[in-house]
C-alpha cells in the first residue's frame, strides 16, 4: 500500500508551519513563502535578505525604510525589495504580513530600487495559497507551477509612487522624522529650526535640494499617506479629510490624486 501523502497545512496553520520550517529566504527554491502577525507600533529592525523580497500585508498598513526613503504600503499594496538591501519595518497598524522571498533574476526588477507595487485580486490570492505549500515543493508539480504564475502575475504588477525620500543630513532627518511622528502638529519652519540648529532659511533652502520637496510639500504628502492608515481603519474619505485637515472631501481628493495619481477611493 501506498503511503499517504503528508497532509497540506490549512491557511490557518501557515504561520506557524512556515515558522517552524527553514528559514524561508534559505530554501533551495526559486520562490518561497512566509507569514507572520504583528501588533500596531511593532518594529521590524534594520535588516537586509540575501533574496529579492516581495512584502506584502493582507490586512494592515506597514512603513518601510530603505535606500534613503520611506514608504507607506497599505493593504492593497507591496512593496518589492532587491537582495542585500537594508530596510525596517513599522506597523501602523495590527499587520498580517505575507512575504515572498525568490532567487535573483526571478523577476524582472530592478536590483538597486525598491518599488510598491500594487497587488491585484488574483496575485492576493495566488499570495494566500502560496502560504499553504511546504518550503521544500517540488517545483515541477503543482505547487512548483502555482509560484510559477505568481512570478507571471509579479512582472505584471503596476508600479506606484508611494514614497518620501530622507533628507541625507543629520539635522534635516530630524526634523523629517520628527514631522512623521507628530503630523497633526501645527509648527513653523522657524521652530523646527531651532530645534536642531538650522535657520529658517537653510530649511527652506536645503529640504528640496536632498528630497525634491519643500518642507511644506513633504509634510503634506506624509499626510496623505498617514490617510492609508486612517482607511484601515474603517473611517470614510469624508472623516480622513477632516482629520487630515481638509477643509472638504473635495479638496483632500484633488490633492491625493495629484500625489499619488489615483482617487482615495482606489486605494483606501
Amino acid at each position: 500500500m501506498n503511503p499517504k501523502p503528508p497532509k497540506r497545512p490549512k491557511s490557518s496553520d501557515a504561520l506557524s508551519h512556515h515558522a517552524d520550517s527553514l528559514k524561508a529566504n534559505e530554501v533551495p527554491r526559486a520562490v518561497t513563502a512566509f507569514a507572520r502577525k504583528d501588533t500596531a507600533g511593532h518594529v521590524i529592525k534594520r535588516h537586509s535578505h540575501e533574496r529579492d523580497q516581495l512584502i506584502y500585508a493582507i490586512q494592515g498598513v506597514m512603513t518601510i525604510e530603505a535606500l534613503g526613503s520611506i514608504w507607506t504600503i497599505p493593504s492593497n499594496y507591496s512593496l518589492w525589495i532587491p537582495a542585500f538591501v537594508e530596510h525596517s519595518v513599522k506597523m501602523n497598524t495590527a499587520v498580517e504580513m505575507r512575504t515572498l522571498y525568490l532567487q535573483q533574476g526571478t523577476v524582472k526588477a530592478p536590483s538597486d530600487e525598491c518599488q510598491v507595487r500594487a497587488v491585484s485580486p488574483l496575485l492576493r490570492e495566488l499570495i494566500v495559497r502560496a502560504m499553504t505549500v511546504p518550503p521544500l515543493y517540488n517545483p515541477k508539480g503543482t505547487d512548483g507551477r502555482l509560484m510559477q504564475v505568481i512570478v507571471d502575475e509579479i512582472n505584471q504588477q503596476q508600479k506606484l509612487p508611494f514614497s518620501l525620500k530622507v533628507p541625507s543630513d543629520r539635522r534635516l532627518a530630524q526634523i523629517a522624522r520628527h514631522l512623521l511622528e507628530a503630523l497633526d502638529e501645527s509648527v513653523s519652519i522657524a521652530e523646527l529650526g531651532k530645534r536642531v540648529g538650522l535657520s529658517e532659511r537653510s530649511i527652506i533652502r536645503r529640504f528640496p535640494l536632498e528630497t525634491g520637496l519643500t518642507l511644506h510639500s513633504w509634510r503634506q504628502q506624509a499626510r496623505l499617506m498617514h490617510a492609508f492608515a486612517l482607511g484601515e481603519q474603517g473611517k470614510p474619505i469624508g472623516v480622513i479629510a477632516q482629520e487630515l485637515g481638509y477643509s472638504s472631501t473635495s479638496a483632500f481628493a484633488k490633492m491625493f490624486r495629484k500625489m499619488f495619481n489615483q482617487s482615495p477611493r482606489e486605494v483606501l
